[in-house]
């Protein structure tokens, strides 16, 4: 799965409702989770957000978004890249906040042939 617009909120929420990282077919839904909140527009700045940082943001440069709208947030740190089966890779620690709910977690992401980031297994 990479992170497109459909795609990515599918991909997304199988890893951020569940706190554990881009293959998510094992991931379990949690329904209290904050990305389970977002609405689309959260989605979309979201998404851009991710995006942003996992192709252009430093190692320990956290990036910010939120949603005046709706009061959704949260932030992106790249921690650490590196390189599994010839594919440039990033760990991201990445935290959310909506409807009053907080969760946060470290996700691996590994750049496709396509050039898309998707979530590593």
């Amino acid at each position: 799965m990479t992170l497109n617009s459909h795609g990515g909120k599918v991909l997304l929420l199988s890893v951020l409702v569940a706190a554990v990282p881009a293959s998510a077919q094992n991931v379990l839904f949690m329904k209290d989770a904050p990305y389970a909140h977002f609405t689309a527009e959260d989605h979309a700045i979201f998404n851009e957000t991710l995006n942003d940082t996992l192709g252009h943001g430093a190692e320990g440069e956290t990036r910010k978004w939120s949603n005046p709208k709706t009061r959704a947030s949260g932030e992106m740190t790249p921690l650490k890249s590196f390189e599994r089966d010839g594919r440039s890779c990033r760990t991201l620690s990445i935290r959310n906040k909506a409807k009053g709910l907080t969760g946060s977690a470290k996700y691996n992401f590994c750049k496709q042939d396509s050039g898309k980031w998707a979530l590593a297994n």
